[in-house]
């Protein structure tokens, strides 16, 4: 069976023939890390968690989470809004946490039929959900089910990215952004992973947890 980072190096291999800029870029800074996660609920919560605030803010929060034994979908179906609040999440969050273990739980999300599901159904289903958008449905794609073309392109640090990738004056729009992707298809999400490695090397630390 092949691992998602062997997946992930076919498909880098493969955006190298569609941009020079990043087979170039790939010469440079190497490939990305590996970070893929189990496809569990505990990883939802963590991009979720990540919505927003810092790769570091993120880190502190799942740490607390894990040392309260809150990171599954029965554990924190069982707690109070103001029992993550307590540990430093928003009410928000704590709000769309918890509702979102409880409908795991009355199978109203299923989350081990979705995993099954094509990349875009997912994003449908999950993005149904109070707290989920376009970002956190396909940095669930793309961590959790190595979905390549999953492409959260909203995101800033892959919009400074694409700037320097392309050497633009500004960064991109959104819409800019799935211009750009489009060449990219159907490894939208593994030139994501290496445009965050990218950002990473050249001006600091931003990857999603």
């Amino acid at each position: 069976m092949t691992s998602p980072y062997s997946a992930l190096e076919v498909a880098l291999d493969a955006l190298d023939e569609r941009d020079p800029d990043i087979r170039q870029a790939r010469v440079q800074f190497g490939n990305p890390c590996d970070r893929f996660e189990p496809a569990k609920f505990g990883t939802l919560v963590r991009i979720i968690l990540g919505q927003q605030i810092s790769r570091a803010v993120a880190t502190v929060l799942w740490t607390r989470l894990v040392e309260n034994e809150l990171t599954t979908a029965p554990a924190l179906a069982a707690v109070m809004y103001e029992t993550l609040q307590s540990l430093g999440l928003s009410r928000r969050k704590a709000e769309y946490i918890i509702d979102l273990a409880r409908a795991e739980i009355n199978g109203t999300l299923g989350l081990a039929q979705l995993n099954t599901k094509p990349g875009p159904e997912v994003s449908h289903i999950l993005t149904s959900f109070r707290g989920i958008g376009g970002w956190t449905a396909n940095n669930y794609r793309l961590f959790a089910l190595a979905d390549f073309d999953a492409w959260p392109g909203n995101d800033l640090a892959l919009m400074e990215a694409v700037k320097r990738l392309k050497n633009l004056k500004a960064r991109p729009s959104h819409k800019e952004m799935d211009k750009f992707a489009g060449q990219w298809m159907p490894y939208r999400g593994a030139a994501a992973l290496m445009l965050w490695h990218l950002y990473t090397c050249l001006v600091r630390d931003a990857r999603p947890t």
